[in-house]
């Protein structure tokens, strides 16, 4: 019997990695959801899954009244979503989640865009769990795209590697240095949420961009060496390969950004350039195109040439008419 108020059980807990999900309803005061990892497939005839949501949560109440719900399983760039729905003191939201862009399908309900995976389901039955209710819904359609997932463990979220090494995604961090990336990310994230809370508009968001981007990119081609500039090439080489895919150039893209912001050895520039990006990322998805994602391309690899020559006056510049062009290719204003 554990006699220590569950200490030990939760410290336990979290080392079994798990996904993340998001489970919305839309009820008669608008939308809602919550981040959750207690998601799993229950049965494929019928189609059921099951959730646990806390006894405390507003969703149940919602969910009865609808009785129906979606569950969103997200992917690793979507850190900025479970954090904002993991967010205590929200209510519903008539018009929609603000900061948070949906879609719908067959119950109607919110679906989080551009999520790895979801299903819609039909209230099947609530049952008791604890200080937590088991929802189980009938699958009424299901969908998603391909991508790595967004991973939660030790109470931190995470993200796989492609060959499961010692490394994080996109050259983020080696495992010595595993919790100065968590933190950064954590700190990324907070200052995304801060933004949308302050209502930052566009115009502030771009003035911040224009000063941070061009200092990162000064400070990394004077602290990098030439030959360590050989992982940031991969992400450029893989992006030209789908410039035709806009959600999978996005994350290329901003991981080529924020790989610079890396090299440039600041954490403060880093962690802000990072939540600038959150905010921002939709706009590039959903303005892009094949020609400007090859336009993008051709930037990347002139800056990365100047980065490599070690000129950071040069980077700064370049950075500048690279990001300037970027806007001009997308009509952002």
């Amino acid at each position: 019997m554990i006699q220590d108020s569950g200490h030990t059980f939760r410290k336990a807990a979290a080392r079994f990695a798990s996904g993340v999900t998001v489970v919305t309803t839309r009820a008669a005061d608008g939308a809602y959801g919550v981040t959750a990892s207690s998601f799993a497939s229950l049965s494929l005839n019928p189609l059921l899954v099951t959730v646990s949501i806390s006894r405390s949560s507003q969703l149940l109440e919602h969910v009865r009244s609808v009785e129906a719900f979606a569950v969103s399983v997200l992917g690793n760039d979507q850190q900025q979503v479970a954090q904002y729905f993991a967010t205590s003191g929200r209510r519903p939201e008539p018009a929609g989640f603000s900061a948070v862009r949906t879609i719908a399908h067959e119950t109607g309900v919110p679906i989080i865009e551009g999520c790895l995976s979801w299903f819609d389901c039909i209230l099947e039955d609530i049952l008791p769990g604890g200080d937590h209710e088991i929802v189980v819904g009938r699958v009424a359609a299901a969908g998603g795209r391909s991508g790595e997932p967004l991973v939660y463990w030790a109470g931190g979220y995470r993200a796989l590697t492609s060959d499961m090494g010692p490394e994080l995604v996109e050259g983020r961090a080696s495992t010595g240095s595993a919790l100065i990336s968590d933190q950064l990310a954590n700190a990324s994230d907070g200052l995304a949420v801060a933004y949308h809370i302050l209502d930052v508009g566009a115009s502030e968001m771009l003035e911040a961009q224009d000063s941070i981007e061009p200092a990162i990119a000064a400070l990394a081609a004077t602290r990098t060496h030439a030959a360590e500039w050989g992982r940031v090439e991969d992400l450029v080489d893989q992006s030209e390969l789908v410039v035709d895919q806009p959600e999978e150039f996005n994350r290329l893209a901003l991981g080529f950004h924020g790989a610079i912001a890396e090299a440039s050895g600041n954490r403060v520039l880093q962690a802000a350039l990072a939540s600038l990006s959150q905010v921002q990322s939709g706009h590039y998805r959903d303005r892009g195109s094949p020609n400007s994602a090859r336009a993008a391309v051709a930037g990347h690899r002139r800056l990365l040439s100047i980065l490599r020559s070690g000129d950071g006056e040069a980077a700064r510049e370049e950075m500048r008419s690279h990001l300037n062009a970027v806007r001009s290719q997308l009509q952002i204003s």
